[in-house]
């Protein structure tokens, strides 16, 4: 059988506004065995989730033992029964689980959005009218959402509707063709006004190409060269074959290079991770150059698979085009959904410009630093199994971000009552921040008051289909 190793995480037990969001941290390696014949009980299935998290679960010791079980659940059911308490991390008032199982549903390689109006919200809901608002916070290129005028910052306040009718948040995903109605928002203490803008059709939705490149300039700012990147996952192209997406990196990185960038603000404060590839890449980009060529990072199983265990290298300048920044400090733009290959980023590079000069702005990250294989891509079973299986740590054997980092300067972005400007926006609350920070001028960053205000989490980033940190092991 052929097995995929994943840093995975999902949410079991919390309600509110991140409910349904996933993380995954995944490797792809492979094992053998015969395929199961199809039209598998739920007890066969679940006696093949027992084999699997028995053998490679990172905390199989913790996996009760057969006796203490019910084989005759449905397998999701069986499937959460064998979970460690170490599995998971505290999130607001509720616990994020890692380690997740789902049906299998038709499988597609590309990671391009389907049916989408391309764009990405914070969601408000009127409690008592029953209604949803849409806070916009990116647009992707070339989506109907673009081609209509819509902007980061904006407010969607009815769709289709000349007054607020959206009672599920999922009308802002997709539809038909339509209109979106747009307001200004006016918060008064706890209390929010939506003042009638304008209305804008859109297009129906359609798949649009979820690209991770969101903004890239170069700025000169108090005599320094400084670059700037929104990065919003982490992978190596639109689809699993492809390479598109680094070798446009390492084109970005050529023209930072050119502009002789010698600092660099990295926006990742949407991005929930993607495949160590490129975050390695990432890595090796942004590092001293006398770095190159060093550990990124150390991959440890499980007892019983440590013969899996292994070191994976910085690449060295010569393979990258001689496009390495050579920085001494770094300045990395977070939220509440960073996590993953984006906290590895951080993680490896401590080593080499240490955590002194990397400074964090925003809001402290996830804290997900294991990672689990995906099982059941090959074999008749209904479901696919995304339990942990292996830890991430940087060159000192070090990964001390179990509660997530901690931003060195914490900054609340999505309280109702700031401005969410464009990416880039000199004035833009958490970029300001970065150049204040870089250049030594008094900060211009104003955020609203966080106690008692009305604060939203991202959440139609809980249902994008990136998978966190996947290790993909040489040909």
């Amino acid at each position: 059988m052929t097995m995929k190793h994943n840093f995975a995480w999902a949410k079991t037990g919390f309600a509110g506004l991140m409910g349904g969001l996933a993380v995954l941290l995944s490797a792809a390696v492979s094992c053998t065995k015969d395929d199961p014949v199809a039209g598998v009980s739920d007890a066969g299935t679940n006696d093949w989730i027992y084999k699997v998290m028995t053998d490679y679960y990172l905390w199989n010791e913790d996996v009760p033992g057969k006796g203490d079980l019910d084989f005759s659940q449905s397998p999701d059911r069986f499937f959460a029964s064998l979970l460690s308490e170490q599995d998971g991390v505290k999130y607001g008032d509720g616990w994020l689980t890692f380690s997740r199982i789902e049906k299998k549903k038709e499988e597609t390689k590309s990671i391009s959005e389907s049916d989408s109006y391309g764009f990405e919200f914070a969601q408000y809901q009127d409690k008592e009218k029953g209604v949803y608002y849409a806070w916009v916070l990116y647009v992707l290129p070339g989506s109907p959402a673009a081609e209509a005028g819509l902007q980061r910052g904006d407010w969607i306040i009815a769709v289709g509707s000349e007054t607020p009718n959206v009672t599920s948040a999922s009308a802002f995903y997709s539809g038909s063709a339509t209109t979106f109605l747009l307001a200004d928002a006016k918060r008064e203490g706890n209390k929010v006004t939506f003042y009638k803008r304008k209305a804008i059709p859109v297009a129906a939705s359609r798949a649009v190409e979820d690209t991770p490149f969101l903004k890239d300039s170069v700025y000169t700012v108090g005599g320094k060269k400084i670059g700037y990147l929104v990065y919003n996952h982490f992978s190596s192209g639109p689809d699993d074959e492809s390479t598109t997406y680094d070798d446009r990196m390492k084109q970005l990185f050529a023209g930072f290079k050119a502009e002789n960038v010698s600092e660099f603000v990295l926006d990742l404060r949407y991005n929930q991770g993607g495949l160590v590839s490129c975050a390695q890449l990432m890595t090796s980009l942004l590092a001293p150059a006398s770095a190159l060529g060093k550990t990124f990072c150390m991959i440890e199983h499980n007892e019983k698979q440590a013969k899996s265990n292994e070191t994976l290298l910085l690449k060295k300048n010569a393979e990258m085009g001689n496009v390495n920044l050579d920085l001494k400090r770094l300045y990395v733009l977070t939220g509440s959904v960073t996590a993953s290959a984006s906290e590895a980023v951080i993680n490896c590079l401590i080593p080499y410009l240490t955590r002194n000069q990397i400074t964090i702005i925003g809001e402290k990250t996830i804290g997900k630093r294991v990672g689990s294989n995906t099982f059941g891509t090959r074999e008749n079973y209904d479901w696919l199994l995304h339990p942990i299986t292996l830890r991430i740590f940087n060159a000192d054997h070090e990964a001390d971000y179990a509660d997530g980092f901690e931003p060195d300067v914490k900054i609340e972005e999505l309280i109702i009552g700031n401005d969410l400007l464009p990416f880039g926006d000199t004035n833009e609350t958490l970029f300001a921040e970065a150049l204040a920070r870089i250049t030594g001028l008094k900060s211009r960053t104003v955020s609203a008051e966080s106690g008692g205000a009305i604060r939203l989490a991202p959440s139609s980033l809980e249902r994008k289909p990136v998978q966190g940190l996947v290790f993909e092991p040489e040909k």
